[in-house]
């Protein structure tokens, strides 16, 4: 059995009152209520799902009354009763949310198309409601399967780096200790430079990665204990383009290329590969340049010892404006990043 929708008819006088449940009755499951105090307990106890509201009556008038209900139960959709002396009041009520308005005496058909067409709209808003709801759960669930997507490329980022790192501790084991500090020394400087946390963690892929190009040259030139001959150099500079090559393969560490590629640069321009100077070297790399060989410095390497901190800060402050950038060099210089 269909249910019938719910009509509140609210009416000081008996009379118009019962009239109104006579008409509505065989249609609707009507109720009545004296004052728009009792009318307001009715609908706390039975929800309904529109109220016909007689405008002037003692105590709460129909304005007053139509204000809490819509404050309440905004869904609920509301008709006026009305003789002419309140007519203006009527269609100033429109505005305050009331569906519409009936003229007493009322025409028996007129009364049903109207309560009819509140019902309708009523139900019109509930189905907007439906879709605004089935819509936002969409929404969520599409920003959780967004969320799930990210942290799955978040994951497989993280995972090809740590296998990357892994091939470089394969093939020389003092490169891959020597990446992980620079990744640490980077971010520092990265962070006093105001660099904002997303690049800075991409800096720090980026800096693990940044020797990558050395699984391509020969492991004895990279662990002979002397000095390298020419060829032996020249060998050894083909490593950032190297690297540069295996990472172009991987696309979420594209932004890693650069740095990779260019952090033999030098700030004066006589670096390699490609004899970048100054701002041509992209910021990345300007920082792991420095990070770098402070790293390398400070730790025996196969062909000399460590420096010591005062030696180390001597080289930084002799190569500031010509291999390092003076403003990142002048972190360390200045005190602001301490060596660790």
């Amino acid at each position: 059995m269909v249910e019938k929708d719910k009509v509140l008819i609210i009416d000081d006088e008996l009379a118009p009152r019962e009239s109104l449940r006579m008409v509505l009755k065989d249609k609707f499951d009507v109720f009545t209520a004296p004052g728009a105090p009792e009318g307001m307990m009715l609908m706390d106890e039975n929800p309904v799902d529109l109220v016909v509201l007689d405008i002037r009556m003692p105590g709460m008038d129909g304005i007053t009354a139509l204000k809490r209900i819509k404050e309440r139960y905004p869904e609920i959709e509301v008709i006026l009763l009305t003789a002419y002396a309140s007519l203006e009041s009527a269609r100033d009520a429109i505005r305050l949310g009331a569906f519409d308005y009936l003229m007493k005496p009322f025409d028996k058909d007129d009364l049903i198309n109207v309560v009819e067409n509140g019902l309708e709209k009523k139900k019109d808003s509930e189905r907007v409601r439906a879709k605004l709801e089935d819509l936002t759960n969409m929404n969520n669930i599409l920003e959780e399967q967004i969320s799930i997507a990210q942290n799955n490329i978040i994951n497989c980022y993280e995972g090809t780096v740590k296998a990357l790192n892994l091939t470089i501790d394969a093939k020389d084991h003092y490169t891959y200790n020597h990446s992980n500090r620079v990744v640490k020394f980077s971010s520092a400087l990265a962070t006093a430079l105001g660099m904002s946390s997303d690049k800075t963690e991409k800096l720090e892929h980026a800096a693990a990665i940044h020797d990558i190009g050395k699984i391509g040259v020969d492991e004895q030139i990279l662990r002979k204990p002397g000095n390298l001959n020419i060829e032996e150099f020249e060998e050894i500079k083909k490593h950032p383009e190297i690297g540069a090559r295996i990472v172009q393969s991987v696309p979420f560490l594209k932004e890693a290329v650069p740095v990779i590629l260019y952090h033999h640069e030098r700030y004066d321009g006589k670096g390699y590969p490609e004899g970048l100077k100054a701002e041509q070297v992209p910021l990345g790399a300007r920082i792991i340049i420095v990070a770098d060989a402070v790293d390398s410095m400070m730790h025996d390497r196969p062909y000399r010892n460590r420096l010591k901190q005062e030696e180390v800060m001597s080289e930084l402050s002799d190569n500031s404006g010509t291999q390092f950038d003076p403003k990142i060099a002048d972190l360390i210089l200045s005190g602001k990043i301490m060596l660790q």
